[in-house]
């Protein structure tokens, strides 16, 4: 047994050291079966790991790293991987192969190693490509073996600590200005989503705070500008800042809708207010347009005419009550109309002369009569001097230059409208006494009665409103309020007693008096008041001068060509507001100040026109450079210029919210469709990926299965048929597991291949020796040798009287083997059993052995 171990290879030696001294000097390339046996199999760790690092096969190695109980062998085995990966090693992947094993690992131990030391410029930038972490990439940026390296690096870098220490250690100036630039880019961006976040919380606020104040006419503007403002920036608002705006903007519409019942209700108002003046002036137009035809042919129409009036005038004055001179007007009115159509009425039912006669003087002389009393009433006595113009008037009616005058006159008197109608009769009596017309006096003499009428009701319905208001002012005396307040209550009361005023102030002077000693006593706490008050305005007038010079210093020192036209425009939005803040002034001194101050906004305004033109150009250049990209074929390429595009837009110049957001949604929707097409080509790569895995796992099963059958079940055309179906997989659609099997079954195929002819020979020896003639003792003595041979090479036990002789051929095959660097003993078997003569004559115990022998040496898979 002793001269049996110098056979022995010395991978197989009981020593340890000795194993893994054989493991390193082993070929990889041609010993990997050894290899891997040794690294799966070998008792000692330090054995394993020797033969871990020598292995070529990435798929013995990854299970290795998995399943290797000794951080020894893990370590070797890393380390292995990573040398092959990076390329480092003869005999390992092809470049493709590398770089695509390299796109799929995720280990940023090996994707380091691979970016840092491979010699293949393309497997460290496909390193680079697969490495996420922020720390690594700045490795990579100050320690990368290559200028493109490092810079490429530092352009995936976007941790700002790491980019500013990048700006201070960089080896490169154009890694350490690429640093400080996309250093920048963030601290700007940052300060960008500052800006927003403040802007977003000012909106709130100032949503909060309008949906405190009462809806005036502004209201309904400022909500929809604070709106369309907070609905830009509500994307990146919090849950608290959300629900706050969607309570202030429901209160806002609230107030809205409040206001907008009591613009509805104010119009129903106006509206019954309307109605009450139509009522009133349709019972005069029906008076002034009466005919003694009327009377006679339509008195039943009359009498539902002016029912229909009395009937409209109450339903409007259920919606809204009329003042006491309206009331007074239209109730005087129908009291007329009630008392002509009773008239009328009688004196068309009455046939005696006598009471024809006195209907007649009772019926009023302006007034039109029935066809039946014309003519009845008595004429009056005319005066001197009317008498004596009676032939001339007869003769020619005098024309006079007032007639519209009297018009107007007669007209405000039929309305009831005294204030106006006294206003009219003092004109007309001043004319009068500028110079004589008979006309004239006889129009004013016509009307004094109407006059006196209406008089007398403004009086008697205005005396207690008069009274009631010096009692009101009075009592304002002694109220304790706010100057402001006092000074409009008192106002209030002005007006309404200028209401109740009529142009004869002769009959109410003694009230006037009384209410005016009651308004200065009212008024005199706010003298003080109104005294600080023109002292501020004062102030702010000089504060608004103020302002128009530093707004004219801005103007004139700015440089225009290179002007941050963000902060010229915040100027601009903070001036007006500034401006408005300083108010109260006296309109009047104001207004040259304002008129500066409007000409340098819009000094202001032309510039910032020019710089947003041309901002808005360059957007559309870029929204035309994104819509071109879309039409291009390579979705891919296409989405690598458009990250380009969108680092020039984010570059470009200034766009205030309003005018660059209708830009930014087209562009962020060229965007979208080019990642979203890029997106699709992925998937559909992708679902191509899968479909290609679905049917490679099939096939792989289908080959292990067919591999599963022993050598003496296969044949060249099956193999040949599943080395094929492997070849034709896509590896690189493979998952790891899949690339892995795949390789273990082209190598099992591989081998399968190159034994079978082998075991082909040994069937056929084995079927020569079974089919030799029998023979006897006298044939046996060279297939006796033949026998120990094969029993010495198959390692089998020998016959006790033939063990001498075994050892015999053992020794005479040492300085052979000795010399020789392989050893197969199938092979010396085949070539012993194969020059015996098939004819030969076999003693059957010799065949027996033989056969034993034999089929001890069997070829199997995997048995050399």
């Amino acid at each position: 047994m002793a001269l049996r171990n110098l056979f022995k290879p010395r991978w197989r030696h009981r020593d340890a050291a000795v194993r893994a001294d054989a493991a390193a000097a082993l070929d990889p390339s041609r010993d990997g079966d050894t290899l891997t046996a040794l690294a799966d199999h070998d008792d000692s760790p330090r054995v394993r790991a020797v033969a871990a690092g020598a292995l070529l096969d990435l798929a013995v190695l990854d299970r290795l790293i998995r399943d290797d109980g000794d951080a020894e062998v893990r370590e070797a085995a890393s380390q292995r991987i990573m040398a092959l990966l990076a390329g480092q090693v003869d005999g390992g992947p092809d470049a493709a192969t590398r770089q695509r094993l390299i796109a799929h690992t995720d280990n940023p131990r090996v994707l380091q190693h691979v970016a840092r030391h491979s010699p293949d410029p393309d497997s460290r930038q496909a390193a680079l490509a697969a490495i996420g972490d922020a720390q690594g990439l700045y490795e990579l940026a100050v320690h990368g073996q290559d200028a493109a390296l490092r810079l490429a690096a530092a352009e995936r870098l976007d941790d700002d600590a790491l980019l500013r220490q990048l700006g201070r250690d960089g080896r490169d100036k154009k890694v350490v200005r690429l640093a400080r630039e996309r250093l920048k880019d963030h601290q700007k961006t940052a300060a960008d989503r500052q800006h927003r976040d403040q802007e977003r919380d000012q909106t709130l606020s100032a949503l909060e705070q309008l949906a405190g104040r009462s809806a005036d006419p502004l209201f309904d503007a400022r909500l929809g500008q604070l709106e369309q403002r907070w609905r830009a920036l509500a994307e990146e608002a919090s849950a608290d800042q959300r629900g706050r705006a969607e309570r202030a903007l429901a209160s806002c519409h609230e107030r809205i809708e409040a206001r907008h019942r009591e613009e509805r209700a104010a119009a129903l108002h106006e509206a019954a207010v309307a109605e009450r003046q139509a009522a009133l002036d349709t019972l005069r137009t029906l008076l002034r347009d009466l005919t003694s035809d009327t009377w006679d042919q339509q008195l039943g129409e009359l009498r539902s005419a002016v029912a229909t009036q009395e009937r409209r005038w109450q339903a409007a004055a259920e919606e809204a009550p009329g003042d006491d001179d309206q009331e007074l007007a239209f109730r005087s009115q129908l009291d007329e109309w009630r008392r002509l159509i009773a008239l009328a009425e009688t004196a068309r039912e009455e046939q005696a002369p006598e009471a024809r006669q006195e209907l007649a003087e009772q019926w009023p002389s302006r007034v039109p009569p029935p066809s039946s009393l014309i003519g009845l009433a008595a004429e009056p006595d005319p005066p001197p001097a009317a008498a004596e113009a009676a032939p001339r008037r007869s003769e020619k009616t005098p024309t006079s230059r007032h007639r519209g005058l009297v018009v107007a006159l007669r007209r405000e008197l039929e309305r009831g409208n005294l204030k106006h109608a006294n206003r009219l009769w003092l004109k007309a009596e001043a004319a009068l006494a500028d110079e004589d017309d008979p006309w004239l006096a006889r129009q004013l003499e016509r009307h004094t009665e109407r006059r006196e009428e209406l008089r007398d009701w403004h009086a008697f319905a205005a005396q207690p409103k008069k009274e009631a208001l010096c009692e009101r002012m009075e009592a304002l005396v002694a109220v304790d309020m706010d100057p402001e307040e006092r000074a409009s209550a008192i106002q209030a009361l002005h007006d309404e007693w200028r209401a109740l005023m009529s142009s004869d102030q002769g009959q109410d002077q003694a009230l006037w008096d009384r209410f005016k000693a009651a308004s200065d006593r009212a008024y005199e706490p706010c003298r003080a008041h109104f005294r600080e008050l023109d002292a501020q305005r004062a102030e702010n007038l000089e504060k608004r001068r103020a302002l128009c010079a530093q707004l004219a210093d801005f103007v004139a020192g700015e440089n225009w060509a290179r002007a941050d036209w963000q902060a010229v425009w915040e100027i601009r939005r903070r001036a007006p507001r500034e401006w408005k803040e300083l108010a109260p002034v006296r309109f009047t001194d104001a207004r040259d100040v304002q008129k500066r101050f409007s000409a340098l906004l819009t000094e202001i305004d032309e510039r910032l026109d020019q710089a947003w033109q041309h901002a808005e150009q360059q957007r559309q250049g870029m929204i035309d450079e994104a819509r071109a990209l879309t039409e291009q074929d390579d979705v891919h390429g296409a989405a690598r210029q458009a990250r380009d595009l969108q680092t020039r837009w984010r570059a470009a110049a200034w766009l205030p919210p309003a005018r660059h957001r209708a830009y930014q949604k087209t562009f962020r929707g060229l965007m979208d469709a080019l990642f979203g097409a890029r997106q699709a080509a992925s998937q559909a790569r992708d679902e191509e990926r899968r479909a290609e895995q679905e049917r490679a796992s099939a096939v792989l099963a289908e080959c292990e299965q067919h591999l599963e059958r022993p050598l003496a079940e296969q044949n060249d055309g099956d193999l040949a048929e599943r080395a094929g179906a492997l070849e034709a997989l896509v590896t690189g659609a493979l998952d790891r597991g899949q690339q892995r099997r795949h390789q273990q079954l082209r190598d099992r195929l591989r081998q399968l291949r190159a034994e079978l002819p082998r075991w082909r020979r040994w069937r056929d020896a084995r079927q020569r020796l079974a089919d030799a003639p029998e023979g006897g003792a006298d044939d046996s003595a060279e297939d006796s040798g033949r026998a120990v041979a094969l029993e010495a090479l198959a390692g089998v036990e020998t016959p006790e009287h033939a063990r001498q002789e075994r050892l015999a051929w053992q020794l005479e095959q040492l300085p052979r083997a000795m010399k020789s660097a392989g050893h197969a003993p199938l092979e010396e078997a085949l070539k012993l059993v194969e020059e015996r003569p098939a004819e030969a004559p076999l003693e059957a115990a010799l065949r027996q052995r033989l056969l034993a022998a034999l089929d001890a040496l069997e070829p199997h898979e995997g048995r050399g």
